[in-house]
């Protein structure tokens, strides 16, 4: 059966008993009809607050204990609801032996409280937004960094000195809720330096570690203190500007470098520390091959006349002038397409304006005169001599080609 006749018999009933007593049968119609309408309207205000509480978790923060109340007086009263619509008979019987509301009268009323916190929570968000912006965007970007992964503990911490602040807002105590602001900030701030340290730094510091495990440091000390040097200048640039990725890559960078830089000086050291002493010369004539083949692809010199450290100042200095002599050319070549450019846009600009003062000649001339003269006279309409020769001169010169006889034939006007 329909749970609404389940109310609306629910409802003749009692009106029948009131009849009894002398109840008219105009007020059992009305009993009917507003026990019905009670019933549907607690059926759509579960049904619209049931979608109004979808997806918001992020309330709580605001506000934990009007969140917690909230919840659940909507489980109170989604608890009626689903008792209501599996027995309708309910809904106009007391809710408790000490009570004499009935089971809607208590439904609406869990809803009202739900109503009510939402309305609180939704006060403070906004207040909340705009007092505890810094606070709310630093929190986000530690949670970019997964910065609990790495410092669990310290994130905790930090996580509970920042609830507190939406707590100070909660007490109307904006003041209080400011100045511990400053102090999450400062400590939020440390934990995002060492975050982004441990993401960029800490594992250039592991390959540090196992080349001293690989006696690095004995074979090459000078090389891997230029690596420690870096790896302490990255910090430095970390703590100046943690936010400035595109500068921490370089310096990542850097680091790394010097790393496989070291790595290769000890690996040599230890070689020529293995070689016996009639392996010596060998090691310096391959080193010194290295040198002839640059050279010998440089410009085809053979510098083996001269000691190794000669050999390479030459070479470095032969490079820096074939590098001098490439820039030269490179900057002629621009220079040369430039004025070539430059040039031909000139050239663009003059023809341009030769058209156009063509086009104001031919629209002067074809504009007629607007003001014509009241008499003639024989000297001025009879046409000069000269401008006859002139338009007879003009006219010989546009005879059209396809109109001159060709070389022995004779013009088709004179043939029948």
């Amino acid at each position: 059966m329909n749970p609404f006749r389940k109310v609306a018999m629910l409802a003749v009933c009692a009106a029948l008993l009131s009849a009894c007593q002398s109840t008219s049968e105009p007020q059992s119609a009305t009993v009917e009809i507003n026990a019905e309408n009670a019933y549907q309207n607690s059926l759509q205000r579960h049904n619209s607050w049931q979608k109004k509480l979808q997806g918001i978790d992020f309330l709580e923060i605001y506000s934990p204990e009007k969140f917690a109340l909230m919840q659940s007086s909507w489980a109170k009263a989604d608890s009626i609801y689903k008792e209501l619509v599996n027995n309708p008979d309910l809904a106009l019987k007391s809710y408790s032996l000490f009570s004499s509301s009935t089971y809607l009268d208590r439904f609406n009323d869990e809803i009202t409280v739900v109503e009510t916190q939402m309305k609180a929570l939704e006060r403070l968000k906004e207040e909340a937004d705009e007092v505890l912006a810094p606070a709310m965007a630093q929190m986000q970007y530690l949670d970019s960094l997964d910065a609990k992964k790495y410092y669990r503990s310290e994130y905790t911490r930090i996580g509970r000195l920042y609830a507190r602040l939406f707590n100070y807002i909660d007490r109307d105590d904006v003041s209080q809720a400011r100045t511990k602001q400053d102090e999450y900030l400062e400590r939020a701030h440390s934990l995002e330096v060492k975050t982004v340290k441990k993401i960029y730094i800490a594992p250039l510091e592991t390959q540090l570690d196992q080349h001293r495990r690989n006696d690095v440091r004995y074979y090459a000390p000078l090389s891997y203190n230029r690596v420690e040097i870096r790896i302490e200048s990255g910090k430095v640039t970390i703590d100046a500007t943690p936010r400035d990725f595109a500068a921490i890559e370089v310096a990542v960078k850097d680091i790394e470098f010097e790393l496989a830089h070291a790595a290769h000086i000890a690996l040599e050291v230890s070689t020529m520390r293995d070689l016996s002493k009639d392996q010596h010369e060998d090691f310096i004539l391959e080193m010194e091959n290295k040198l002839l083949r640059i050279s010998k692809a440089l410009n085809d010199q053979d510098l083996r006349d001269q000691p190794i450290r000669t050999q390479a100042t030459l070479i470095t200095n032969n490079v820096k002038s074939a590098r001098l002599q490439y820039v030269a050319k490179t900057s002629l070549k621009t220079n040369e397409v430039s004025q070539r450019a430059a040039a031909l846009e000139a050239l663009v600009n003059q023809q341009q304006a030769e058209i156009l003062a063509l086009k104001l000649q031919l629209e002067q001339k074809a504009t007629p005169s607007l003001a014509a003269p009241d008499s003639f006279d024989e000297e001025s309409t009879a046409p000069d001599e000269e401008s006859v020769t002139a338009a007879v001169d003009l006219d010989d010169e546009h005879v059209d080609e396809a109109e001159l006889p060709i070389d022995g034939e004779t013009p088709d006007s004179d043939v029948q």
